[in-house]
């Protein structure tokens, strides 16, 4: 009788945290912001990026930022020629040279926007 107590009472806390979780909790979004972009920019341009978060990047919309959203799409067109292949580059890269160069300029535009975003603190 103990062991079915001792179960019953095991068992209703997990359900217990399982219920609290579902009603408590949010479900997960992508919403990176403009420095983590740029900051994935840098790193394909420098041949650090892992490829999941480079085309994590390009398949997920950004609906939150709609400035975000027109680098994400340029990005896109970037890496998939008028043809519908990819451009990938060698030794790694994951786009060629022609295109790491239009990189480059989304890169300082995007970087001019986050200069010029203006600094707020959530108090």
């Amino acid at each position: 009788m103990i062991e079915f107590i001792l179960v019953f009472f095991i068992s209703l806390l997990v359900l217990l945290g399982v219920a609290l979780a579902l009603a408590f909790g949010k479900a997960p979004t992508y919403r990176p912001s403009r420095q983590e972009i740029l900051s994935l920019l840098v790193d394909v341009m420098e041949k650090s990026a892992s490829t999941e978060r480079w085309e994590m990047f390009l398949s997920l919309p950004i609906n939150h930022d709609p400035e975000l959203e027109n680098v994400r799409k340029e990005c896109s067109l970037l890496v998939f020629s008028r043809e519908g292949e990819l451009t990938e580059g060698i030794n790694g890269a994951l786009l060629n040279k022609a295109t790491m160069a239009e990189l480059r300029a989304i890169a300082v535009r995007l970087n001019r926007i986050v200069k010029a975003e203006p600094i707020s603190k959530l108090f």
